[in-house]
């Protein structure tokens, strides 16, 4: 089999690794639209960004995964598709293929404010985006952030320096709206950013170098927007292979063409853990669904059952969540100390996820847990431990 891949994030680094160790038979042509090799995003907006200029310290797969006979890696963006054919076009030319993953990920949203040219406004999404990031550093004193979610704390960390004032804007009535508001809360204590809420933005003043908002100007030497990012589904939505949100697949990540695959952030598919078609953006997803696509083109089918998960390192506080819940989910703490924070979400006795804050025992055992199947909120209390609850569980 001749084997296209278009992408090299995470999601195609795992299918290669896997196909790899599975004694895949054939030829690999991995299509690279960055002038990177492939490299780790998370730490971009983390550690990386305080502390690292060197690029090859986010390397991504083992030398002798990169170098593998069977590997070609083409320094290229795809054009277009041709599934029916097995054809891809790109500016070094066009490529025949038997079979195509698109791996193609997502790219980072940024709002329209008027009086600031879109090129100003600063994203992290790549290797390219934090360089550029980095290198516009220098003399900045008053730092805006737009969004107030997991990236935009991540970078506020990563950024802290006593010459800098670091501001979040949130849209909504209050800071990350997706964990509970008791983890919420500890992680707004420790920022080194302040917060402001109920922001509406309405211009840009380049005299003053000041984003005008409804809660009055406020100095923005530099703007960073963190408000989300959307799935890079043109080429199969060229094709007919998209939706408005990603590119459908089934539990096997096969999409409705049967020389085509989608796995990543990109793909939607149904998620058992929450019973519904959702499309998730995290490290788990990506390899995840790499692992299932992987299998069936080995020739051992397996369906996508697995629980999604989550992490987020601000400062020193390391933010773990086992399982997806929705925003509306009950919120019960479960541990609570000067270090450690543990809460249950859940759906009157169902827990759908365990968020644990500077407790990665905590989360492991709530990794393993929901993976075996639904996990009563009273099973928890009762013993007041997650990991208790799974050794309980063995005995």
């Amino acid at each position: 089999m001749r084997l296209g891949i278009v992408g090299a994030g995470q999601a195609a680094c795992t299918l290669i690794a896997e196909l790899i160790r599975g004694d895949f038979k054939g030829d690999i042509l991995v299509f690279n639209g960055e002038p990177h090799a492939p490299y780790q995003r998370p730490p971009l907006s983390k550690t990386w960004l305080k502390t690292s200029d060197d690029p090859t310290s986010l390397r991504l797969l083992p030398e002798p995964l990169e170098t593998h006979p069977s590997i070609q890696w083409i320094q290229t963006s795809v054009q277009s598709l041709s599934p029916d054919r097995g054809l891809l076009t790109t500016d070094l030319g066009t490529y025949l293929v038997d079979h195509l993953v698109l791996a193609t990920g997502t790219t980072a949203i940024k709002p329209s404010i008027p009086g600031l040219a879109s090129e100003s406004i600063h994203v992290i999404r790549t290797l390219d985006h934090a360089l550029r990031l980095k290198q516009s550093l220098t003399g900045v004193t008053n730092i805006t952030i737009i969004g107030a979610g997991f990236l935009a704390f991540e970078i506020a960390s990563s950024l802290a320096d006593p010459s800098r004032t670091i501001r979040i804007l949130a849209k909504g009535i209050r800071a990350l709206p997706q964990v509970a508001v008791k983890t919420a809360d500890r992680l707004v204590d420790q920022t080194p950013a302040s917060i402001r809420v109920g922001v509406e933005i309405e211009r840009f003043d380049e005299t003053m170098q000041t984003l005008v908002t409804n809660h009055g100007s406020i100095p923005s030497d530099l703007v960073i927007a963190a408000i989300g990012a959307q799935p890079n589904d043109a080429l199969a939505t060229a094709c007919g292979l998209g939706s408005s949100d990603g590119i459908p697949v089934d539990e096997f990540m096969q999409t409705t063409h049967p020389k085509v695959s989608a796995i990543g952030e990109v793909s939607l598919h149904h998620q058992p853990h929450l019973n519904r078609i959702q499309r998730i953006e995290s490290i788990s997803e990506a390899n995840d669904s790499a692992s299932i696509c992987a299998k069936r083109l080995l020739g051992h089918p397996e369906p996508f059952q697995a629980t999604p998960w989550f992490w987020s390192d601000q400062g020193d506080a390391k933010l773990q969540i086992a399982g997806l819940c929705d925003r509306t989910d009950d919120e019960t703490c479960l541990i609570e100390s000067a270090t450690e924070l543990v809460m249950i979400r859940h759906q009157g006795q169902r827990v759908t996820a365990i968020e644990a804050l500077n407790s990665a025992k905590e989360f492991m055992a709530a990794r393993r847990l929901l993976d075996q199947g639904d996990l009563a909120l009273d099973d928890l209390l009762q013993v007041g431990s997650v990991f208790a609850r799974l050794q309980s569980s063995r005995s």
